[in-house]
Order: C-alpha cells, then structure tokens, then sequence
C-alpha cells in the first residue's frame, strides 16, 4: 500500500502492550513510509485511572524516541506525538505533532469517560441526563467542539468517539435528527480551526465495530465542508498497526474524497487515493 502511515498508537509508556521499539520495528516490517506514536497525555481529573503519560515519563518517552527516530531512519520517518486532551495538563513542547481529543465530559462537577463501556454510557446518561442519550450526545459534541481550539491539534482524534459502544444502535439511532444535527454542528466549528481528522479503525479491531471513527455518513459530511482525513488505526500493539488500511482507502474512494494524508519529513502531504 502506498504511502504507508500511522500516527495514532500507544505503547507500555500509556495503555499499550509493547514498547516503542517494538511498535516502530513492526511498521518497519510492514513497509511503512512513517510510524508515530502518539501517546495520552497527562490528565490529572483521572491520574488515578489510566496510565498516561506523566510529567516524568515524557522526557523519558521523547527522548527514547529521539533515538529511534536516528537507528532507524534508513528505514522509516519516525515522529513522538502526543494525544491531548482537552482536559490535558501536559506541556506540548518537544512533541512532533498533536491528536486532539475529548474522552471525558464535565457534568454537574463529575468527570465522565464518554466510551466508558456501554453499562458506563447508561449510567451517564440515566444519572445526568435522565436517560435521553441525544442529550447526552450534544453535551459530548459541545465538548468536542472545542478540540481545535483548546489543543491547537494537528489532526481530530476519534470525532464521534460517543459512538464506540453503540453497534448495532443499541444506545441511541445515529440517523436521528437530533444526534445528527449535533454532530454536524460540533464539526462545523471544529473546521474553523482544523481541517484534518483521523479515519480510525481502533475500535474495529478491539470490539468488532463494523465503522470507524468517523462513520461514512460524517465521512461525507467532512468531505463536503473542505474536510481532510488521514488513516489511523490507534493501535495498542504490533498487530494493529495498520487495521484494515486497504478498506478505508476504499471507503474513502467511495465517499468521494480524493486523497488522504500522511506526515513525512517534509509535513503533511497528500496521497492520491486510486
């Protein structure tokens, strides 16, 4: 596949399996033209509950990286990147690029994981929306409207992330008006800021979604108001690293867009989509 690229994965510095070596060695095998990682970033609301990246183990990540990005450059572009948070307390300085991204919303003083699992969804929604998901979901997508803007991001990450649990629509109809005039309303704003989001594949690999982040019908929205998109698969570990890539170029062909994105030593250049 031409033009091979990744720039959403984790390793055993955040929530990942195996290490940086380990992730960079397996894009190489694969023929990658360039491999990021792009680890969490530092959200002290949650310091107890994930394992992110601290202020004392980013040096550490960076400059780990630094040394991969020189043994391998014969081989693939290297780049440390950093998925930020909008709640994310984390310094960006020596980060290559930035994913913005909103896990949580703030409601009523509380922090809530917006995929916390589909029991973990319906309960937010019962305990502070009184059961209405689409209220819920605008409440997300006010959130992640900000994204751009608070991040200053490279690139979206995840956009309609509230949807992971919901194969099948067993939480709430994606089709619906409501939910979708929040959506569209949420990535409008971004556009003001930010033109690039990921196709991600993550949770078609770890819970079997059948769509990726974002969902065809957003896919055409994005295209329509100016939109870019480059593939990501957020990978957790080597095996992941390029999850259905083909299919999503295929997706992408059918959508209409023309080209995706890939950052190479040169920035971010395009990749006609055939």
């Amino acid at each position: 596949m031409r033009g091979l690229c990744n720039l959403h994965a984790h390793t055993t510095y955040a929530d990942g399996a195996n290490t940086c070596e380990e992730m960079v060695l397996a894009a190489a095998r694969a023929g990658f033209e360039s491999f990021g990682i792009s680890e969490h970033s530092y959200v002290s609301v949650e310091k107890d509950e994930l394992a992110n990246l601290t202020p004392e183990s980013a040096p550490k990540f960076l400059a780990e990286m630094r040394g991969l990005k020189e043994k391998y450059a014969d081989k693939l572009a290297v780049f440390a990147g950093i998925e930020l948070d909008i709640l994310g307390d984390a310094t960006t300085d020596g980060f290559e690029y930035i994913i913005g991204s909103a896990h949580f919303i703030h409601k009523c003083g509380e922090y809530r994981f917006v995929d916390d699992g589909r029991d973990g969804q319906r309960i937010t929604a019962d305990r502070f929306f009184g059961g209405d998901f689409y209220a819920f979901a605008e409440e997300y997508y006010e959130t992640e409207s900000t994204v751009a803007s608070v991040t200053n991001c490279d690139i979206v990450g995840h956009f309609d992330l509230i949807n992971k649990n919901n194969e099948g629509g067993r939480l709430f109809d994606t089709a619906s008006p409501r939910y979708r005039a929040a959506a569209v309303e949420s990535m409008k704003e971004i556009l003001k800021t930010q033109r690039l989001f990921e196709l991600n594949t993550g949770a078609m690999y770890r819970i079997g979604r059948t769509a990726p982040y974002p969902e065809p019908w957003l896919l055409r929205e994005l295209l329509e108001r100016g939109g870019e998109v480059i593939l990501s698969s957020d990978s957790h570990a080597v095996e992941s690293i390029d999850y259905m890539f083909p299919e999503m170029e295929a997706l992408l062909r059918s959508v209409g867009f023309k080209y995706r994105k890939i950052l190479t030593t040169a920035g971010f250049t395009d990749i006609p989509l055939r």
